[in-house]
């Protein structure tokens, strides 16, 4: 009769393991809140990683824009940027500016495995005194904001954002 009972536990107990491992794999992810982005793309004055100072709104240009905030530590923005390399053709009509609070050279490497700093539409800036990422309230990288060519907020995004979404949002901010 022990055994019986043992077996069936130990069913049981493997059973609800197999569940709660089905189902957690099955569940979505909780989204973070919107970070209620100012409406309007801000215009800081930044260096590049070559040194040279940038106006944000000058490096706009009057087309859609993608600002990102990111790390090149952070591997959601490591993924992130990495698909957004591996499809940048897909972008030339619109501008990239990824900003980062880290020092330029923790960013010359991984931005050379990019591949992509020469491109013309591609700008990588360096938010030193974190006025960007105070401006933005940035509590979490990646942070994504796809700005008309008016300059005015469409949709902001935390973490891994699929990149045919921004596409679509970039396109309708023609």
């Amino acid at each position: 009769m022990k055994k019986v009972n043992l077996i069936v536990l130990f069913t049981l107990l493997l059973g609800c393991t197999a569940y709660l491992a089905y189902s957690s794999q099955n569940a979505e992810v909780e989204t973070l809140p919107a970070l209620s982005a100012p409406k309007d793309l801000p215009d800081f004055t930044l260096n590049d990683i070559s040194g040279k100072v940038n106006s944000i709104h000058q490096l706009a240009q009057g087309k859609p824009t993608l600002f990102i905030y990111f790390s090149s530590t952070c591997h959601l923005c490591q993924e992130e940027l990495g698909k957004i390399s591996e499809r940048i053709d897909e972008f030339k009509d619109y501008n990239l500016i990824f900003t980062t609070v880290q020092p330029k050279e923790e960013m010359i490497g991984f931005v050379e495995e990019l591949g992509i700093k020469d491109k013309s539409f591609v700008h990588f800036l360096l938010d030193a005194d974190m006025n960007v990422a105070s401006y933005y309230q940035i509590r979490s990288v990646p942070s994504i904001f796809c700005y008309n060519s008016r300059k005015q907020l469409m949709a902001e995004y935390v973490g891994i954002t699929k990149i045919d979404l921004l596409l679509e949002n970039l396109g309708r901010g023609k």
